[in-house]
């Protein structure tokens, strides 16, 4: 809130208390007229200095509520991050895999480490093994790698990939 303005609103409220002592003490009608028009100025002033100490909460009111929420959303992303390490799939192709015991009844999944750094969670799409390598692509970034080392035919596995 505004000093300026709670500052200006008290001496507007002291002046017209002042206005109104004077107005008692004159007898003379003109004098009175001049001391209401200065009264009805001092009265217009306060409110004006209130409307605008009104406004500055307003304004200080939204920040704290935008403040909230990106901190409910920085704290909802830490737990979620928590759920995912960065994990080596050979020849420095990476990628975040669900922590075994932190699948919450998901499947178990990979995010792609670009999206992580973003504070965003994309699952990366598989779209099956090539030369020993799992083509997958992130919906979110639009990324397509592969990860693993190309293998040699006779060396490639005949069984599922095993992310760990």
């Amino acid at each position: 809130m505004d000093i300026g303005s709670i500052a200006s609103l008290a001496s507007s409220l002291k002046t017209a208390g002042d206005i109104t002592k004077a107005m008692i003490d004159l007898r003379d009608t003109q004098a009175v007229q001049a001391k209401v028009i200065d009264l009805n100025r001092e009265i217009m002033s306060a409110q004006n200095s209130a409307l605008a100490a009104y406004a500055d909460q307003a304004t200080l009111l939204e920040k704290i509520r935008s403040l909230e929420s990106r901190v409910a959303d920085l704290e909802a992303w830490e737990r979620e991050k928590d759920r995912y390490k960065l994990k080596d799939f050979g020849c420095s192709t990476f990628a975040y895999a669900l922590k075994p015991g932190m699948e919450n009844g998901e499947p178990f999944h990979r995010i792609c480490a670009n999206c992580y750094q973003q504070r965003r969670k994309s699952i990366l799409q598989s779209h099956g093994h090539y030369s020993g390598r799992e083509k997958v692509t992130c919906d979110g970034c639009k990324a397509e790698t592969y990860l693993g080392c190309e293998q040699p035919w006779r060396d490639r596995p005949t069984s599922d990939y095993d992310p760990f």
